[in-house]
């Protein structure tokens, strides 16, 4: 790793900055396009348009586990996926209130944080155990 502090937490910033950020911002845009501009729902599907979105949201819920710091811990990539995800509920109710807007989306991420953070925690728990 890096000698100087200095530059291991400039390292840490423009990481979280590059990755972290701008892979949220892919991952919101390619899920809100896949969801609205190719009519996934609807009888006017462009299949191949459809695959890439989805490879692009993917891309960049990996680019923001890399930029939160939690490469390797794949179960992670359930939470930033949850957001998009949890669209597909307005598509399913369209009328859905103003307060669904924002409530629906925070609780799936913060449910699925909760899961995932139970499952490491438990897994670290079995592991000090098996190694003692």
């Amino acid at each position: 790793m890096v000698a100087n502090p200095l530059l291991g937490k400039i390292w840490i910033a423009f990481r979280f900055i590059v990755f972290g950020v701008l892979g949220f911002v892919v991952m919101m845009s390619a899920s809100v396009t896949l969801l609205t501009d190719t009519s996934v729902l609807g009888h006017n599907r462009d299949t191949l348009a459809c695959l890439g979105l989805i490879v692009i949201t993917i891309l960049g819920a990996v680019m923001m586990l890399y930029g939160a710091g939690e490469w390797g811990r794949w179960g992670y990539l359930f939470v930033f996926l949850s957001t998009p995800a949890s669209f597909v509920f307005f598509l399913i109710v369209p009328h859905a209130g103003k307060d669904a807007g924002v409530t629906v989306p925070v609780l799936a991420t913060v449910g699925t944080y909760l899961i995932v953070r139970a499952y490491y925690a438990c897994r670290k728990s079995q592991e000090t155990t098996q190694h003692a």
